[in-house]
């Protein structure tokens, strides 16, 4: 009876620890636990303007990205996936470059002023944001033109940003990422006629083979998907999903989102017909 005893004590025990852990695990693509507060950051030559999202209340260090759209865009049009990120602990810088209409190298100033802005920020007393900042776990993201900046970005930061990700990235010149360090991804859609796939593809591809590096090609997106989110179509949806389950897996290195990139949550996505490929540390 008391070894009975016992062993219904430890089930029960294991029981309770199995959903507890359950319930700690937000999924990426729900809403959050925190709420959202904002602020204007101090000027910056390196981009025309910018918003600060934040979690109103939170302890210890926040890991932190950078944020813009593409070309002819403003830091608003990418609110959608900077709001959902608020929500899950994240800091984001979100920036329009000094030139809307201009080439690659507008983003990539702004992604790096982002970076240096958010170092700033963390030791500005008066700032919102002031000791906030785990510098440690700095992250680049952009679209179209601001993705392709954002991979240039990585690459002259080198070891001083820890991780990448381009949506649906658009480069207008010849590059090189050979100098990228930062754990990266890179997202592109069979329905983009803009940022060509195939182009994207190259992208991932010229990645230096010791980076760990992901490639997401999505079944269905469109270019402009990246831009509105979730108020366009469920697109929205699943891009939340992948790029906070990075974040949370690559950049906070928290191992329960494993399954959503690389596991069992990841298969059943591939096999509803998600993707038209994937791959992870191999060329596509």
């Amino acid at each position: 009876m008391k070894k009975n005893l016992a062993m219904t004590m430890f089930g029960f025990v294991f029981f309770m620890l199995t959903v507890s852990f359950a319930q700690a695990v937000t999924a990426p693509d729900s809403t959050g636990p925190y709420s959202k507060c904002t602020y204007t950051p101090p000027a910056n030559s390196g981009y025309a303007a910018a918003k600060v999202y934040y979690p109103c209340s939170s302890t210890g260090t926040l890991a932190g990205t950078t944020l813009t759209g593409g070309y002819t865009n403003t830091y608003s049009d990418m609110e959608w996936i900077a709001n959902h990120l608020v929500t899950h602990g994240y800091i984001v810088y979100a920036m329009t470059p000094t030139n809307i209409y201009g080439y690659n190298s507008s983003w990539t100033s702004a992604h790096k002023a982002g970076i240096a802005m958010l170092k700033s920020e963390n030791t500005r007393t008066g700032s919102a944001i002031y000791g906030k900042v785990n510098t440690a776990k700095l992250q680049i993201m952009g679209f179209s033109k601001g993705g392709g900046g954002a991979l240039l970005a990585s690459a002259s930061l080198g070891a001083g940003v820890k991780a990448t990700q381009a949506l649906a990235p658009y480069m207008d010149a010849s590059y090189n990422l050979s100098a990228t360090k930062a754990i990266t991804a890179c997202y592109t859609g069979t329905s983009d006629i803009i940022a060509s796939p195939s182009n994207v593809v190259k992208m991932y591809n010229s990645l230096p083979s010791t980076v760990d590096r992901t490639l997401g090609y999505f079944s269905g997106f469109a270019h402009t998907d990246w831009m509105t989110g979730s108020t366009a179509n469920s697109n929205g949806n699943r891009a939340k999903k992948y790029i906070t389950a990075f974040m949370k897996y690559h950049l906070d290195g928290d191992s329960a989102y494993y399954t959503y990139l690389y596991g069992a949550e990841h298969t059943i996505d591939m096999n509803a017909g998600w993707f038209y490929g994937y791959a992870h540390n191999a060329n596509f």
